[in-house]
């Protein structure tokens, strides 16, 4: 499973081009085949995996859903509107299209963020109010996380 780490500050070109950080890039596995899935994450950020991390983590969890079930019909078509693939140009960069960066806020500029099995795009501006937020809320989250863990 590849690794993502560190942040990246890049813009978006004009044709809504971002470049995916080199390093990035070579975490990703070769049967992921340059593809990746771009969804709507939570935050008002962008979720990208590397198409083989989407497909195990994501498909497989909707392979356990019953069709037979309104609620797991609507939340799998929900879900299947927010994604989309976007292959990797001879440049390194994807193209996002124009509703997810409405969605996420994203003008010019971005943060790229590697949240482990996932990379997260940002706008700048938004991420630091995010972490603001974060921040003012008093909750420590490494303490909460390995309490639960632990649980």
């Amino acid at each position: 499973m590849p690794l993502f780490i560190g942040e990246y500050l890049y813009t978006i070109d004009d044709k809504g081009r971002v470049n995916i950080p080199a390093r990035f890039r070579k975490a990703t596995a070769e049967h992921a085949d340059n593809t990746y899935i771009i969804s709507q994450g939570r935050d008002k950020c962008l979720y990208i995996y590397p198409m083989d991390i989407y497909e195990k983590k994501i498909v497989e969890m909707m392979d356990k859903l019953s069709e037979a079930d309104p609620l797991h019909r609507a939340f799998m078509s929900l879900q299947g509107a927010k994604a989309t693939d976007a292959s990797l140009d001879k440049q390194g960069r994807i193209t996002i299209p124009p509703k997810f960066l409405e969605f996420a806020g994203i003008l010019k500029d971005v943060q790229i963020i590697g949240a482990f099995n996932r990379i997260e795009v940002w706008d700048p501006k938004i991420r630091e109010n995010y972490l603001h937020e974060l921040d003012s809320s008093g909750i420590d989250l490494e303490e909460k996380i390995s309490l639960e863990l632990s649980q």
